[in-house]
């Protein structure tokens, strides 16, 4: 047996185990040592592209966005050649796609999403639970179920209720994350094989829709909130959260540059209001359209947030009959409350300024107020 010394010699010695030890340490917020590694890492393997993206994201949070894209871009040019020499290899695939969609380039993201041979992961339970779970619910006959949402709308608890009333198993089907999660086709067809309830966050993209209807998902809820309070939530979220993850930063659609995380809050709510709720009010205009395409395949239910608050159980009862499921047929158990930072619905009336509050309605419009009932 290789004593301690043997072992850390051998991580030094190793890119991939010494890029291990760099992403806990990275996860541990030790990022000047972090740094320090992930550059040895690149010393002994100079193209590594997840050592590249970590830099990336170190730099983006250090607020050094040149170096950072540096990093990033050529990231990016390493993954693609992983994936022409190893066409096949789903690691650097899914890597790959996975980094276009944080630098926003869904367009070629989707022309490798087919390639991607990622398995299933079960969520909540173990996989022999899970397999329980998918073949119980598949003999209810229990459809797919997929609960398309926007962060930070207590979508985490209302999936998992769903999942337990109905004995289903639970699993994402997608890369990415908002404003551009996208379907995973291989994911997708085992979904469209039944038993599985999953919460996403998929973009109304021509792809997304094509890929839940050729798989069998002929109906989605989109869960929607108050792009308001939206943008309150995700303002903690992503100071306390998500710019605190390795590859968060890398988001830059929704990671604030380190100079916003760095201020007050006042100057990050004043970043959600202009950055943020733009991309709320995109995917809620997006999956009207979808929804009003009489040839899209896909029939939409929207839900709210509020909704759910309002009365958790018509709310359940509202998606249930939606997929032809009988709410009284199916128990109640306990389920797992996850994500309510409060819970509160109007949160933002006190906490966002006049002139913010000025800016929020006018970039969400009156007509998206008016039709999901969000106060004026």
């Amino acid at each position: 047996m290789a004593n301690p010394s043997q072992s850390s010699a051998a991580t030094a010695n190793d890119p991939n185990a010494l890029l291990q030890t760099a992403i806990q340490t990275h996860q541990a917020g030790d990022l000047a040592q972090a740094r320090s590694l992930y550059e040895r890492v690149l010393t002994m393997a100079p193209r590594h592209p997840v050592a590249l993206q970590m830099l990336a994201a170190v730099e983006y949070l250090d607020g050094n966005v040149v170096r950072a894209d540096a990093y990033r871009d050529t990231a990016l040019k390493s993954y693609q050649e992983a994936v022409e020499q190893y066409p096949d290899a789903t690691p650097p695939r899914a890597g790959y796609v996975n980094l276009l969609l944080a630098a926003g380039e869904v367009r070629e993201a989707e022309q490798h999403a087919a390639r991607i041979g990622l398995d299933l992961n079960p969520y909540r339970h173990a996989i022999a639970e899970f397999n329980r779970r998918r073949r119980a619910a598949h003999d209810a006959g229990h459809p797919p179920i997929c609960i398309n949402t926007i962060p930070k709308s207590a979508s985490e608890s209302i999936w998992n209720r769903l999942a337990d009333r109905l004995d289903m198993a639970q699993c994402h089907v997608s890369i990415g994350l908002f404003p551009n999660c996208m379907a995973v086709p291989f994911r997708v067809a085992e979904l469209g094989a039944g038993g599985i309830v999953t919460k996403e966050h998929l973009a109304p993209t021509a792809f997304n829709v094509r890929t839940l209807v050729e798989a069998g998902v002929d109906r989605l809820v989109v869960h929607l909130r108050d792009p308001r309070q939206v943008a309150l939530s995700w303002a903690h979220f992503v100071r306390d959260d998500v710019s605190a993850t390795p590859l968060g930063p890398l988001w830059r659609d929704t990671c604030p540059p380190a100079e916003v995380l760095d201020g007050g809050f006042e100057g990050l709510l004043d970043w959600c209001v202009d950055h943020y709720i733009p991309l709320v009010v995109a995917f809620i205009r997006g999956w009207q359209a979808v929804n009003a395409d009489g040839e899209s395949g896909l029939s939409v239910l929207f839900t709210t947030f509020e909704s759910f608050v309002a009365d958790p159980e018509a709310y359940l009862a509202r998606v249930l009959a939606f997929y032809g499921l009988d709410s009284s047929d199916t128990g109640a158990p306990p389920s797992e409350d996850v994500h309510l930072r409060t819970g509160r619905t109007e949160e933002w009336r006190s906490v966002l300024s006049t002139e913010q509050q000025r800016r929020a309605r006018a970039g969400i419009g009156e007509d998206i107020l008016e039709t999901f009932g969000w106060p004026a």
